[in-house]
């Protein structure tokens, strides 16, 4: 007879072929409950929270399956997918390769590699060629400015050599820096894709909790009383 954990597993397992991540992820969950020193099963729910773009926690259970059981490949493999998923090819072909030393003929392994290694070289060739092609564009936008100006105005107003090569050079160190700016916020937002997301329901909670709302809720209000006494003294000015 099939324990829990093993009947939630092949139904997480089902889910996952059928497309049903969100699903597969509370079936693999109840599996954990049942047995939560499992390497398997933490594998698998990684592999759904990834296929739903929840990338952290799918790091988490790869972490978790590595730690359980070290010499298994799978965890090392999972990792990778993930580091991948976060543009993190570095990082990634490092965790393909601690899978490839446990087994050699792990599914896939080489296909992966080869791939992960086509991306480093991409971003490589994106980090020298973006600097130099936004440049270019910024000194020829400021070419074109300055032609404009001296060509097409009615009245041109740059009318000194110097100034007419600052606007062409500041439109090319323009371009150098957006390319700079856009490299950076590129690799912010893959470095956000592995953080913790904010739990903004325990940020409510701890609000409500705090020391100072329960004071406020807890100490009686005078308002009341205060129009009671009001309404009195209006009375007895009237009689």
């Amino acid at each position: 007879m099939k324990t829990k954990a093993e009947q939630c597993k092949e139904e997480g397992n089902k889910c996952v072929k059928e497309g049903k991540y969100t699903e597969a992820v509370f079936h693999y969950t109840e599996a954990i409950k049942h047995e939560p020193n499992t390497a398997v099963l933490y594998s698998n729910r990684s592999l759904a929270f990834l296929k739903i773009d929840q990338l952290f926690l799918a790091m988490e259970d790869a972490q978790k399956a590595i730690k359980l059981e070290p010499s298994w490949p799978k965890g090392y493999f999972r990792k990778a997918e993930i580091e991948v998923k976060a543009g993190h090819y570095n990082k990634a072909l490092v965790s393909y390769k601690q899978a490839l030393i446990r087994d050699p003929n792990i599914e896939g392994i080489a296909a992966a590699i080869a791939k992960t290694n086509k991306e480093i070289e991409k971003d490589k060739r994106d980090a020298t060629h973006k600097p130099i092609v936004y440049t270019c564009i910024g000194l020829a936008v400021g070419a074109l400015i300055v032609a404009a100006d001296q060509f097409v105005a009615v009245q041109p107003s740059i009318h000194y050599a110097i100034l007419q090569v600052l606007i062409v050079v500041g439109c090319g160190g323009f371009g150098f820096i957006s390319s700079k700016l856009q490299r950076y916020l590129a690799q912010s937002q893959r470095d956000a894709l592995l953080e913790e997301p904010i739990d903004l329901l325990s940020e409510i909670n701890n609000d409500t909790d705090s020391p100072q709302s329960l004071k406020s809720s807890s100490v009686p209000s005078d308002r009341p009383n205060q129009e009671k006494g009001k309404q009195r003294k209006h009375k007895e000015k009237s009689k």
